[in-house]
């Protein structure tokens, strides 16, 4: 009998898709909790710091146009300031991306020192060639992803 209870108890909160839908909403509150403390938030602080870094040493484009801010009419002041918020944002990526993992690079063996039996395999009697599994194993960091979310975050949080 408690069996039965349990599937009827079951049955009904399957049936109540208010309840269906407050457990999706605070199970994909949970996960977007969980990627912006783990991916989200050491990207924003990174963001933040080498934004810091690059407010705090200017570079020479960005100091002459403070400079010569006071010689331009007021009219154009904000494009001036839009401008130097890009130069610190290209010294913020700049910055980012140095500390980015950098792959190596492996140069490929010539076709004359793989052994035949290899070249001879590889290649199917209609001319083409098979997968190379090896090279499908390869990892290749994507390098413009991440920079791709630096771009995002920093529009995002108006740096």
């Amino acid at each position: 009998m408690s069996n039965e209870n349990k599937i009827y108890e079951i049955t009904q909160m399957m049936s109540d898709n208010q309840l269906i839908k407050g457990d999706v909403n605070q199970a994909a509150s949970m996960i977007k909790s969980m990627l912006n403390e783990k991916y989200i938030a050491p990207i924003s602080r990174a963001i933040a710091s080498e934004n810091k870094k690059a407010r705090k040493n200017p570079g020479r484009e960005a100091r002459l146009l403070d400079a010569l801010k006071p010689f331009m009419d007021a009219k154009t002041h904000e494009a001036a300031d839009r401008t130097i918020n890009m130069l610190f944002m290209m010294e913020t990526f700049r910055g980012l991306s140095s500390q980015l993992p950098r792959g190596a690079y492996v140069p490929p063996k010539p076709m004359a020192q793989l052994s035949t039996a290899v070249q001879e395999s590889s290649l199917r009697d209609d001319g083409i060639y098979d997968m190379d599994e090896r090279c499908l194993q390869h990892k290749k960091m994507p390098t413009l992803a991440p920079i791709f979310v630096m771009i995002a975050l920093a529009c995002s949080n108006g740096l």
